[in-house]
This record gives C-alpha cells, structure tokens and sequence, in this order.
C-alpha cells in the first residue's frame, strides 16, 4: 500500500510566497521560453532567448566557452557548459553561428566526461548540511549532457557522441549507494521506493531537486527519440525511464506548490525546515512542464504548468 503524506499549508508559507512574488515582479518572463518541444531544435528557445555576459563570475575561454567561479578559481562547471552548448545550438538552428562553434563546446564536455560516463564538478560546493568534495555529480548533469550530446549526433552523424551519451546515460542510471544519481521516494515514506527519481544533489536523505529532475526527463527523451534509430537498446532504456520518471513526477507536483508559488525542493516535507523557494526557478518549472506536456499529452502536467503560471501572470 502506497503511504502518500498529507500536506498542510501553513501560515509562514504566505509571507514567503508574498515576499518572493516581490522578488520575482520585473524579472524575465516564462512565456519566452514556452514552445512545443522537439529534441531536434532550439532548446526551449535557448537559442533565441538565453544570453551570457562576462562578469566577476563568469570568465570566458579562448574559445569563447564559459568559466564559473567558485571561490577564488574560475571553473568549468559541467551543467553551464552543457547549458551553453544547448544555446549554441539554438544559434546554430537559427543561422547565428557555425556548427563549428557548436562542436567545440560539445567536445570541450566529452573531455570533462570520465571514462565511467560521469561529469564530475571540480570544485567544493555546499548543499544544506553537506559539503560535496571536488568530484561530485549530479543527475541533471548527466541528463543535460543527453540532450547536447543527442542534438551533437543528429547535426553532425558522428558516432562519438553516441558512445559518450550511451556512457553518460549508464551513470546516469546507478543508484545513489553505488555512487550514482537514481534514488526513489523512500525518504518520503518507504511504501514509494517504486517512484524513481534522479537527484540534481545526490544525497541521504534525498531533497527532491525539481529543475534537476525535469530537466534530466528532458535529457532521457531526448536521447531515446535522436537515437532509437542506430541505437536501439539505450535509447529504449532512455525510454523506459522517462516514463518511469513522469510516473513519479505526476505523483509529486502537488508537495512542491506551497500556494502561490513553486518550492525548489521538497525540503520542507524531507527536512522538516521552512520551503525552500527561489524567484528565478518557478519560472523555470512552468516551462519545464509545458515542454514535458507537449511530448506526453499528460493532462496533469499540463495542469500544474497552467496553475502556476496563474501564480505569476499578473
């Protein structure tokens, strides 16, 4: 028997809401990046939208490739460059760059890729109570790389890129205790560990990071629909999981709305700690959704992407 928590508003959760809705009055808008997804073009119009600046924490490279810092150092942060590249591409479908301006940043992210198909960050980061060490990893980098590297194979026909996504999706796919990124819902309640999810920050017990998790979704669909063709026992894995992970995601949605705006984890419930929302990132799960709703005609989350759209509209 499945054991889904009940979930209380509380009082606290209002000035939250009120005061990240000031925050949030004067940014960009969701709706430039609302678009029916396909894995073959402009990624949820990045490349039409998307800008980077050079700033005290931003250094490009020789090659024009962004640099994060972190501390004292400038870094190659493996989801920024998977980001960038997703951008170029956009550029790229647009007439704005070259597919040489592309390929480089794509095979700038093979060379951050282990040989155990991980994209390891260089750097220390801290997450709640956790220091993560220089060698960390993340679902929604391995699930952002799929969609560069299933985008670099269907622009370019070359049969580097798949061996390096079928790599990427095999990490991807290792448990948490084995040193991966897949985990379930049991550190909701024990009955869900049938609910797979893929952590942006793999850790005990899990936060429930939702931009990770759908953007890696995006990341399986993209690699199963680019590839299926020449190769077909990873993209139907690919496959297998997206599925898997809607089933989740459609389970879930309801723990993240607080009333009136999108948590960024579901640190509240896990924790037990105030919600834990962001201006920025709401914005970012509604066209996350739409996008999701467009491959799977999925009326739930359709419905969440209408509903907390209704939350910013105005």
């Amino acid at each position: 028997m499945e054991n889904w928590p009940p979930f209380t508003y509380k009082a606290n959760y209002q000035k939250l809401v009120d005061d990240t809705l000031v925050e949030y009055k004067g940014r960009q808008n969701f709706h430039s990046y609302i678009k029916n997804y396909n894995p073959t073009e402009d990624y949820l119009n990045w490349g039409a939208n998307k800008k980077y600046i050079e700033s005290q924490s931003i250094l490009f490279d020789p090659d024009g490739i962004p640099k994060v810092k972190y501390g004292n150092d400038y870094y190659y942060n493996p989801i920024m460059v998977s980001q960038f590249a997703l951008t170029l591409h956009g550029r790229y479908k647009r007439g704005e760059v070259t597919v040489s301006q592309f390929s480089k940043t794509v095979d700038l992210l093979t060379e951050l890729q282990e040989s155990n198909g991980s994209l390891p960050f260089p750097f220390t980061f801290h997450y709640y109570r956790k220091v993560f060490k220089p060698g960390w990893i993340s679902g929604m980098a391995q699930g952002q790389a799929l969609s560069v590297y299933a985008r670099a194979f269907e622009v370019t026909n070359n049969k580097k890129y798949i061996n390096k996504g079928n790599k990427c999706l095999d990490f991807l796919l290792k448990p948490i205790e084995e040193g991966g990124t897949l985990t379930s819902l049991k550190d909701i309640d024990e009955s869900l560990t049938n609910y797979l999810i893929f952590e942006k920050y793999p850790v005990e017990p899990s936060s429930y990071t939702l931009n990770g998790f759908l953007f890696t979704l995006l990341g399986l669909y993209d690699w199963w629909k680019v590839t299926l063709s020449v190769n077909k026992k990873h993209a139907l894995l690919a496959e297998k999981y997206f599925y898997e992970g809607i089933k989740t995601t459609k389970k879930i949605l309801r723990y993240y709305d607080i009333g009136g705006y999108s948590t960024y984890d579901l640190a509240h419930i896990v924790y037990k700690m105030d919600p834990k929302i962001y201006a920025t990132y709401h914005p970012i799960h509604i066209y996350l959704l739409h996008a999701l709703y467009t491959v799977t005609g999925d009326k739930i989350l359709r419905d969440f992407a209408n509903l907390w759209a209704s939350y910013i509209r105005n």
